[in-house]
């Protein structure tokens, strides 16, 4: 049986998508017959430790997990690195049991260091990027990227086996980098929960309701949505609407923008959920009419596939990678990243999307963004890696 390691340093719901990601793709992997498990950290966020058992083997949500503590250097630039010396103590008495890795983000203290260890051990590996190539990102604490980027990740880039993208726009944008190494674009799925919805989204509460779900932080743009609904807010002051946000940041950003709703006179149309998870989550998305995230860098979208399992249409900018596919496939629309503009379109998709749209939601997940079936092509090509 194939033994595989999944090496990232967080699983916790309030990293995002890429960490939740990675438990689904473990799953379906182990429902294929691969012996797959992942190894961790502790951390559960800025400045926070999760309940994880550390140093023991453990079930999660259907998945063996290890965990061990990280710690968090009080040095703003490497706050995020997530140093843990019991995994790679671990690590190092325990790689020769593992077929491959696959591992899960740059930059970050597990992941970086774990490839490092393999490297010089011989093992195979993969490295899922979780979009940190991408334009955008690389321009986030340049300075301290370029320094890894020399010191150890390009060596790290170089020896992977395979760099798995989740989208044709994240490798189209690595490929600024030059790297040889051989690429695996294939994308996240997800579990489609029951019940699904089946209506045609009609709207007997008389309003239309958008959800923006995702981590509150700028790169997913909330203020541009913000402003551009309170233009539309004064240019048609009687149509009805609301606004739920779910998700949670660093404090200071999510006061600043609850502050914001409230000059620009949203507050009573903006119901701020906070971070919700597991069945309130999925009653969040069924609950709307759109899905919007007006993001200026996704590599993926995970979230947006969350919405449109559960047959909810979605709102999203071209810099969501999954966004040309789901516009093509009329499962969704593409919006500008002009306040104007995008008021504009908001105000077309008053009164909900059309019934067609609600079945290409559906249609899309079942046949693109499916576990199992992408369970199977993640086996191939760790097969593909050991040949």
């Amino acid at each position: 049986m194939l033994r595989v390691l999944h090496v990232i340093p967080s699983i916790s719901p309030l990293r995002g998508g890429p960490s939740a990601a990675v438990i689904g793709m473990v799953r379906a992997l182990r429902a294929q017959g691969v012996d797959a498990a992942i190894l961790t950290t502790n951390d559960a966020g800025p400045g926070l430790d999760s309940s994880l058992p550390i140093g023991q083997w453990h079930d999660h949500q259907g998945v063996p997990v290890l965990a061990f503590k990280r710690w968090s250097p009080p040095i703003t630039p490497l706050r995020e690195f997530a140093i843990s010396p019991g995994l790679n103590c671990w690590l190092a008495g325990h790689l020769h049991n593992f077929d491959l890795l696959h591992v899960h983000a740059l930059f970050s203290w597990p992941s970086t260091t774990a490839m490092l260890q393999a490297r010089l051990s011989g093992v195979p590996y993969l490295l899922r990027t979780i979009g940190q190539l991408c334009r955008w990102s690389l321009t986030r604490s340049p300075g301290r990227k370029r320094l890894l980027m020399t010191l150890v990740e390009g060596a790290n880039l170089n020896g992977a086996k395979a760099l798995h993208f989740t989208s044709e726009a994240e490798c189209a944008e690595a490929a600024d980098l030059g790297l040889l190494t051989p690429t695996l674009v294939l994308p996240l799925g997800v579990t489609v929960p029951t019940p699904a919805r089946t209506d045609d989204h009609a709207t007997p509460e008389g309003y239309t309701a958008f959800l923006f779900l995702s981590r509150l932080h700028p790169k997913k743009r909330l203020e541009l949505l913000l402003e551009a609904l309170a233009l539309l807010q004064q240019r048609q002051p009687h149509t009805a609407w609301q606004l739920s946000i779910a998700g949670d940041g660093d404090p200071v950003y999510v006061a600043q923008l609850k502050r914001q709703a409230e000059v620009l006179g949203l507050a009573s149309r903006c119901r701020w959920l906070g971070f919700v998870q597991g069945a309130a989550k999925w009653d969040a998305l069924r609950g709307a009419h759109w899905f919007v995230l007006p993001s200026a860098s996704e590599n993926f979208g995970i979230a947006a596939v969350e919405a449109l399992a559960v047959g909810t249409p979605v709102l999203v900018s071209e810099a969501v990678a999954v966004g040309p596919e789901i516009a093509a496939a009329g499962a969704g629309l593409l919006i500008p990243a002009d306040p104007a503009a995008l008021a504009d379109s908001l105000a077309a998709a008053m009164g909900g999307p059309p019934a067609a749209m609600v079945v290409a939601a559906h249609k899309l997940v079942s046949s693109r963004y499916d576990w199992p079936a992408i369970a199977q092509q993640l086996e191939r090509a760790y097969l593909d890696c050991l040949a």
